[in-house]
């Protein structure tokens, strides 16, 4: 018998480390972006800015959320809490640390911000079977290698 991991869960692993790369370089490109002076956003001029940051932050949720389940398997509520705590609280953050690159620390973005971390906790909640799906396809047994 043979204790080299299956192929399968080797695969599951992969697309854990790259789901959470993208949640951590999503992360970082938004925290950028809110940190642009304001001159070098003509381009996106055009789209609300309480748009950016609801979508922003929506996003981040959805990548922070499917990185952590393909991790540790199945989130319980006490994982979507600490992703909605850690969320208002880096958007606080980063509202806050706006201000000494001349931009504006506006509450209303905040909020924004709040709305798209809500609104991502509800998005994968509904969509999470996709998720699942990569994990089933990953596993040697559906969901064995899956932790609760």
């Amino acid at each position: 018998m043979s204790d080299a991991p299956h192929p399968a869960s080797e695969r599951l692993k992969r697309i854990a480390a790259r789901a959470r790369t993208l949640a951590i370089a999503y992360f970082l490109l938004l925290f950028l972006g809110t940190h642009l002076p304001p001159d070098n956003l003509e381009s996106v001029a055009s789209l609300s800015d309480k748009w950016l940051h609801f979508g922003g932050y929506a996003v981040l949720t959805v990548c922070v959320l499917a990185g952590w389940e393909l991790t540790i398997g199945t989130l319980l509520p006490k994982h979507y809490f600490a992703v909605w705590l850690a969320g208002i609280l880096f958007g606080a953050f980063d509202e806050i640390t706006q201000t000494p690159m001349g931009r504006n620390c506006d509450v209303n973005d905040w909020m924004a911000d709040v709305l798209g971390i809500v609104c991502g906790l509800l998005a994968y909640r509904l969509g999470r079977a996709v998720v699942l799906r990569i994990i089933a396809w990953a596993s040697p047994l559906p969901c064995a290698n899956h932790k609760n």
